[in-house]
C-alpha cells in the first residue's frame, strides 16, 4: 500500500479548500453583478422612458401631431445601444430608434426578435413609449468577468499550493524533529525524551505523552540490562567452582560407578549452563549499540580470522578434520572487532560439524569480491525452509536439535547480531552439498591501502 505524507495531504486538503472558496466567490461574485447589472438596466430604462414620456407631453401639446410628435422625440433624445418604440392607442407603431415606422409592424413583434428588458410608460394621449435593451450584451459582460475571474484565480492557485506546502512543513517540522530524534536514538545510551517543547499545544501534549512513555520504558530497560548482566557475572563464579569441584570428584579413582554416572551428568549440565551464561554475556555485546558504546571497529583480515577459527575448531575435533575443507584468499579487509567475527565464524562451524555426521562434506569458503563473504556449505539433514528465519530467534531449536538434544538455541542469534552490528547480514538457503548454505555477508573495507597496518 503507498503511503502519502501527512504533509501533502493537508497541503491537498487546503488546495481543495481553497479551490473551493475560490468556485464559491466566482459564483457569488457573478451572481451579485448579474443581478446589478439588471436592476441598473431597470433604472436606466425607466428613465429614459420617463424622460421622453416628459418630452413627447410637451411636443404633442405644441403640434398636436402625435406621429411627428413621436419622430421629433426620438430625433431629439434616442439614447445609443437602446431600442425606443413609441405606439398610439391603438397599439400602431408610430416610431421606433430600431427601424423605421412600419404601420404594419406592432412593438410586439419587434420584441420577439432578442430577449430584452423593457420598460413601458403610458403617456395621458394613451400613446405608450417603450424603452428595451437586448440581454446580449449584459451577457456578454458577464462572459468577460468569468474570463476575467478564470484568468486571475490561476496564480492565486499556484500561490496557495505553494504556501499552503511551506505552511505544512513548518507546522509539522515539530514532528519531524520529534520523529529523526527517535530515530537516530541510541538505546544504550538511554532516551528520555522526544524532543524539545515546540509551543504548540496539541504537538506538546503528544511530546509530553511520548516522554513519559519513553522515560518508563528507559528505567525498564536499564533494570533489565542491569539484572541480566550482574546475574550473569554472579553465575559465573559458583559454575566455576561447581565445574571445579566435579572435575575433581571425577579425577577419584574410588568411585563407585553409579556415582560416577552421576557425578559425570552433573559436570555435563554444569558446563551447559557455563556455556549458556557465556552466550548470553556475548549476545549482549554483540548488538550495535553495546559495539558503538565500546568505541570503534578496527581493521581485520577477515580470510585471517576464518583460518584461524578453522584451525582451532578441527584441532578441537580432531576426528572431524578430514571432513572440513577451507578456500580463501590472502587478504579480504573488512572494519569490525576481531573477538566478535570470532565468535560468528566459530558459531557458523560448529553448527555445521553438529549437524552432519563423520564422513560427510563441511566447505568452508571466503570471497571479497565486492562484498566480504563467509559461505559455510554443509551435506547435512539442512534446515527447513519454513525454519530458516525461526532459527535466529533467541533459544529456539528446530526438530533435528531437539533431537539431538545439544545446542542452546543462542548460536545464529549470535550470529546475526554480530552481523548486523557490524552492517551485514546472515542468510541460510540449500546447499549443493545436500544441507544448509548459511552465508555471513560483511561490507569490505574501503579504506587506502597506505592505511593498512
Amino acid at each position: 500500500m503507498m503511503r502519502r505524507s501527512l504533509a501533502s495531504r493537508l497541503a491537498l486538503l487546503q488546495q481543495v479548500v481553497a479551490i473551493a472558496i475560490l468556485a464559491s466567490f466566482a459564483a457569488s461574485s457573478l451572481w451579485v453583478t448579474r443581478r446589478a447589472l439588471v436592476r441598473a438596466e431597470h433604472a436606466v430604462l425607466w428613465e429614459t422612458a420617463r424622460y421622453l414620456a416628459d418630452n413627447m407631453d410637451r411636443e404633442y401639446r405644441e403640434e398636436q401631431d402625435l406621429a411627428r410628435a413621436a419622430i421629433g422625440v426620438l430625433e431629439d433624445g434616442a439614447a445609443s445601444g437602446m431600442r425606443i418604440d413609441i405606439v398610439d392607442a391603438a397599439g400602431r407603431l408610430l416610431a421606433s430608434s430600431g427601424r423605421a415606422a412600419a404601420d404594419t409592424m406592432s412593438a410586439s413583434d419587434q420584441a420577439e426578435e432578442d430577449d430584452v428588458e423593457r420598460v413601458t410608460v403610458t403617456l395621458a394621449c394613451g400613446a405608450a413609449i417603450t424603452a428595451s435593451i437586448s440581454d446580449r450584451l449584459r451577457d456578454a459582460t458577464m462572459a468577460a468577468l468569468g474570463r476575467a475571474l478564470a484568468i486571475s484565480a490561476v496564480p492565486l492557485l499556484l500561490l496557495t499550493l505553494l504556501l499552503s506546502r511551506a505552511i505544512t512543513r513548518r507546522a509539522l517540522r515539530p514532528l519531524a524533529q520529534m520523529g529523526r530524534r527517535a530515530h537516530e536514538a541510541s538505546v544504550e545510551q538511554g532516551l528520555r525524551s522526544i524532543g524539545p517543547v515546540s509551543g504548540l499545544a496539541e504537538i506538546d501534549a503528544l511530546r509530553d505523552s511520548f516522554d513519559r512513555l519513553l522515560g518508563r520504558l528507559d528505567d525498564l530497560l536499564q533494570s533489565e540490562r542491569r539484572f541480566s548482566a550482574d546475574a550473569s557475572h554472579e553465575l559465573r563464579t559458583p559454575l566455576t567452582v561447581l565445574s571445579g569441584e566435579l572435575e575433581v570428584a571425577l579425577a577419584r579413582t574410588d568411585l563407585a560407578a553409579d556415582a560416577r554416572a552421576g557425578l559425570t551428568r552433573a559436570a555435563e549440565q554444569a558446563r551447559t549452563m557455563r556455556d549458556l551464561v557465556d552466550a548470553l554475556l556475548l549476545l549482549r555485546s554483540a548488538g550495535p549499540d553495546a559495539l558503538g558504546e565500546r568505541g570503534g571497529f578496527e581493521l581485520v583480515n577477515l580470510a585471517d580470522l576464518v583460518r584461524e577459527v578453522a584451525a582451532e575448531v578441527m584441532q578441537r575435533s580432531a576426528s572431524r578434520a578430514a571432513d572440513l575443507t577451507l578456500s580463501a584468499p590472502d587478504e579480504v579487509l573488512i572494519s569490525g572487532q576481531p573477538t566478535l567475527l570470532a565468535s560468528a565464524v566459530r558459531n557458523i562451524v560448529d553448527n555445521a560439524l553438529k549437524f552432519t555426521r563423520a564422513g560427510q562434506v563441511i566447505q568452508v569458503r571466503v570471497e571479497g569480491a565486492g562484498e566480504a563473504s563467509i559461505i559455510v556449505d554443509d551435506a547435512g539433514p539442512g534446515i527447513p525452509a519454513a525454519e530458516r528465519e525461526r532459527v535466529f530467534d533467541p533459544f529456539y531449536r528446530g526438530a533435528e536439535a531437539r533431537a539431538e538434544r545439544h545446542g542452546l538455541g543462542l548460536g545464529l542469534p549470535i550470529l546475526r547480531q554480530v552481523a548486523r552490528a557490524h552492517g551485514g547480514e546472515v542468510t541460510i538457503t540449500d546447499s549443493p552439498l545436500g544441507g544448509a548454505r548459511v552465508v555471513l555477508r560483511l561490507p569490505v573495507w574501503e579504506g587506502r591501502s597506505e592505511s593498512k597496518p
